[in-house]
């Protein structure tokens, strides 16, 4: 009997699973992982029941799974060299900023689901956060150049969640300020300023 070659074989292993964790990412965005079967995921992934079994032994796994998939920050490193090509602080910090809202906005659908999963499993799924992890401490890094050279003051860690928690805000809250319609670029710079205000050395 002849078999395909392990290197033919490896790509269709990694295809299938593709297509499972983006089945499952478009699913728990729009139903929840309590309101989604994995008969659903299979059936948009175009395999059967069992393959999603095979591959990722139960539902809890398929999700942690797909959360630390999608939830990587890969782009920081190329990110940041663009942020500190900008002449000045205030607009280095609008970089970083303006970068920080896209890349929210192409993961808000994982930050939901962490959300609901984190309220309903405290101590679980870890994974989930690992990305924004790494965005912390990414960012903290900048912030502690900042503050060494004499351009920021304050603590980096501080700083960093301060910075964070109003871009976070300004994605994941858009409809309490919905009235407001206000350009992404003029929120930029109205945040910049008020947090370069508490933050700027002296």
């Amino acid at each position: 009997m002849l078999h395909a070659p392990e290197s033919a074989a490896k790509p269709a292993v990694e295809e299938t699973r593709g297509k499972i964790l983006a089945a499952a990412r478009k699913l728990y965005a729009s139903k929840g992982s309590r309101g989604t079967t994995t008969r659903e995921v299979a059936d948009l992934a175009g395999v059967n029941e069992a393959t999603v079994f095979r591959h990722f032994g139960t539902k809890g796994q398929l999700l942690a799974a797909m959360l630390d998939h999608y939830s990587t920050f890969d782009e920081l490193p190329q990110m940041l060299e663009c942020v500190r090509s900008q002449p000045t602080v205030e607009a280095q910090l609008q970089a970083l900023a303006l970068a920080s809202i896209e890349s929210m906005k192409r993961k808000e659908d994982l930050i939901k689901v962490s959300m609901a999963e984190e309220i309903a499993n405290p101590d679980g799924l870890a994974c989930a956060w690992r990305g924004p992890s790494e965005a912390r401490s990414t960012i903290a890094g900048f912030f502690a150049e900042k503050t060494a050279s004499g351009q920021l003051r304050g603590d980096p860690q501080m700083l960093t969640r301060v910075f964070m928690s109003l871009f976070f805000s300004y994605v994941m809250a858009r409809r309490i300020w919905a009235d407001l319609n206000v350009p992404k670029e003029r929120a930029v710079e109205t945040m910049v300023e008020l947090f370069l205000n508490g933050a700027r050395a002296n």
